[in-house]
């Protein structure tokens, strides 16, 4: 009896999952808080941490 319905089970999932693909890149940013700038690379934070004086008290 299910060997009706895969058809159309299949084309409602397909289109289920395209309209949260769709949903999650027009509004991503807000309903997951995304940040919209990227994080600094690993060697220019390497380089300001390191670029500080020692101080001998």
């Amino acid at each position: 009896m299910f060997h009706i319905f895969w058809p159309a089970v299949a084309c409602l999932t397909l289109f289920l999952i395209v309209g949260v693909i769709m949903v999650l890149l027009r509004w991503g940013p807000r309903i997951c808080r995304t940040r919209h700038t990227t994080l600094p690379e690993r060697v220019d934070w390497q380089h300001k941490m390191y670029e500080h004086p020692i101080q001998y008290s």
